[in-house]
């Protein structure tokens, strides 16, 4: 259905309907969808109704960047405008003896411009609503596990279909309200960018760890990149942002982006089980990692440049989660979302669907039997030990399926002390996580303290060389269930584990999608299809206003400037982590103090959407979303916006950053066009 058609099918619902309410009472917050765009409630909120070719700009000038973030094309040329944080990876792989992540790059001419091999952005060209066709032959005599069969019959159908139909797009299946609505969505891929400009690493992660999640904030986290067709500049005259000077305080702004997920439609069982279990095993893997791979950077200059993002990802990893654990222990946040739920069965049992309402004790008991595998799911494992991980492939192998040889064979199984390192943190938690007679304990540790395990099993086999290897999967089936080599003999323990688990994690997941369903389709009866879904790293559009808010007593300024840059940097003497690279103290003369830096708005975001385009009501770029303040971060479960906030680079930020310190005055001239 043409966009146009499809939003006035959409209006006549919408008129009727009262968005606020399932924000207000639910907290499901703003993520809105393209093909479900809440026109009635724009019109009344913000006195605008933007048209047809309006929305087909804004989605077709938005971008999914890589495995994790978002961005947008800002030139007619294909150039794109993401995050620093985004991009950083991707500029480590190629930046070989130099330093490109922490001294930052500029390509002068572009010729000059670096392709990042691997990395893909993809432009969303075409939806469709396919809930009908997923759910086509589910009978409801089915047990859970049969009808989640055949959905998943019917989704890898759909998808060879729209492959077959359009072979140079990629498709996916997108689930929305826990799989009460399914979209196909197709995408057109981007597999040939090249890096343009990139900061210095201090300027663009100003304040490090202390200040991530933080507002006031001094950050310039950006980076530009740029699209490729066939060897040149991709043509994206009709598909791009303008460049501004920014927005006004108090002014109306769109976000769109791939938030990555939420969890606002989930039941307070299933958040007893994310508090109880999975925060607290995420939390604990964290934070040993980092212990781990701190240690090995402090030692090593060498592996503190290889380890370097690794690092910085799971400090935001680590705030991120403690922030979130905190919400859902904190007993206000309880008694909020309890005050949500109990709302919606209310609603639910006036509309005479008290019989419906079963569907939460089945998800309490669910969530229950979750709690109970959690452990053993993600710790009776290989634990990312290469040696083990080729063990396994080579099980498979003699189990039957032969494509598993071509895996065990690529398995990197060189010694490597970082890798080891993480592999005996496994072990310790694992021994401190599972029962003391649990059997992957008796066969991976034994008697034996986990560093001492460890190394006995490094030492012990051979399945590390690759001749052996490759003997042993010649030798077939027979030479491989004969063989008593330790990483075999333990992979042999591992693997029913393994099985065990995933069957019962199946099963569950199972069970849950099928619940999730008929939670969605109460939620619907009662609050209309005027709500916004949970987060899937699918394109979304947010509405909100520029503005502060009131923090410690004091108020938080709707944007910053550069005076306050140079002035935490000299309030901490500039030590590490508000240190200036040497390049911006020496341009500090040059630069307009009273420039701005960074800004605040209402607009929703979450993980997934940094390097989100902020636009204005003309789709003109006035900011680029990078973080979120610490009061945000309950916003994973429950949607508010009284001080919580998102956090973006104001474009005069990055202009004056361009013109003062960066000397690209090509860049700049492609910005102004």
């Amino acid at each position: 259905m043409p966009a146009l058609r499809l939003l006035r099918a959409f209006a006549v619902l919408l008129v009727a309907a009262a968005p606020a309410l399932a924000q207000d009472e639910l907290g499901l917050g703003k993520m809105w969808t393209f093909e479900r765009p809440p026109l009635a409630y724009l019109e009344r909120e913000y006195g605008v109704r933007p048209d047809e070719a309006w929305w087909n700009r804004m989605r077709l000038a938005s971008l999914r960047f890589g495995r994790g973030c978002s961005a947008s094309f800002v030139s007619p040329q294909g150039l794109i405008l993401t995050n620093h944080h985004c991009a950083r990876d991707a500029v480590a792989q190629v930046q070989g003896e130099r330093d490109w992540v922490r001294d930052g790059f500029v390509a002068a001419e572009l010729a000059e411009e670096v392709k990042l091999p691997g990395l893909t952005v993809q432009q969303l060209v075409a939806m469709r609503d396919v809930t009908a066709d997923v759910s086509a032959g589910v009978l409801p005599t089915m047990d859970a596990e049969a009808a989640e069969q055949k959905r998943e019959a019917n989704r890898q159908r759909l998808l060879a279909d729209a492959r077959a139909a359009q072979p140079r797009l990629e498709p996916q299946l997108v689930k929305l309200f826990q799989g009460g609505v399914w979209q196909l969505y197709q995408y057109r891929v981007f597999d040939d960018v090249r890096l343009v400009m990139a900061p210095h690493l201090q300027i663009a992660h100003f304040g490090g760890d202390p200040d991530n999640f933080v507002y006031p904030r001094y950050a310039l986290d950006f980076a530009f990149c740029r699209a490729y067709v066939d060897g040149k500049p991709a043509d994206t005259r009709d598909a791009h942002f303008a460049w501004s000077d920014g927005p006004q305080d108090g002014e109306l702004v769109f976000l769109t982006g791939n938030p990555g997920g939420t969890q606002r439609l989930l039941t307070q069982s299933q958040l007893e089980y994310q508090r109880e279990a999975r925060y607290p095993r995420v939390r604990t893997l964290i934070d040993h990692r980092l212990d781990v791979l701190r240690r090995f950077a402090a030692g090593d200059p060498a592996l503190e440049k290889r380890l370097r993002t690794s690092i910085l990802s799971l400090e935001n990893g680590q705030k991120l989660y403690r922030g979130e654990h905190g919400a859902l222990l904190d007993p206000a946040f309880q008694a909020k979302k309890r005050a949500a739920e109990d709302a919606f069965r209310k609603r639910a049992e006036a509309a005479g669907r008290s019989a419906e309402m079963v569907v939460f004790d089945e998800l309490a008991r669910v969530s229950q039997q979750k709690q109970v595998l959690e452990e053993a799911l993600h710790l009776q494992t290989a634990g990312g030990l290469p040696l083990l991980l080729r063990a396994l492939a080579l099980l498979d192998v003699a189990a039957g399926d032969p494509a598993k040889g071509e895996l065990a064979l690529a398995a990197v199984c060189a010694r490597d002390p970082v890798q080891e390192a993480l592999f005996v943190d496994h072990l310790e938690r694992a021994r401190d996580a599972l029962p003391k007679d649990d059997p992957y304990l008796r066969a991976l540790v034994g008697d034996d303290e986990s560093k001492a395990a460890a190394a006995k099993l490094l030492r012990d086999s051979k399945l590390g060389d690759d001749a052996f290897a490759k003997e042993l999967l010649a030798g077939g089936t027979a030479a491989i269930d004969a063989s008593t080599d330790p990483a075999m003999v333990a992979a042999r323990t591992i693997r029913p584990l393994q099985l065990r688990n995933q069957r019962e994690q199946a099963r569950l997941d199972a069970a849950e999608a099928g619940l999730g369903e008929r939670l969605a389709r109460l939620l619907f009866a009662v609050y209309g299809d005027d709500v916004s879904p949970d987060a899937t790293f699918t394109l979304r559009w947010s509405d909100g206003r520029v503005a502060g808010y009131p923090y410690n007593g004091t108020l938080a300024p709707w944007r910053t400037v550069f005076h306050g840059l140079f002035a935490r940097a000299a309030e901490f003497d500039g030590v590490h982590p508000f240190d200036l690279p040497s390049e911006w103290l020496l341009a500090k003369d040059r630069i307009d103090l009273r420039a701005p830096v960074d800004f605040v708005c209402t607009v929703d975001s979450t993980g997934g959407n940094s390097g989100s385009p902020v636009v204005n009501a003309d789709l003109e770029l006035v900011g680029l979303l990078f973080d979120g303040n610490i009061e945000s971060i309950g916003n994973e479960f429950l949607y508010g916006e009284r001080v919580e906030r998102s956090v973006c680079v104001h474009p005069l930020g990055i202009v004056e950053a361009l013109r003062k310190v960066y000397a690209a005055p090509r860049l700049l001239r492609e910005l102004a066009r």
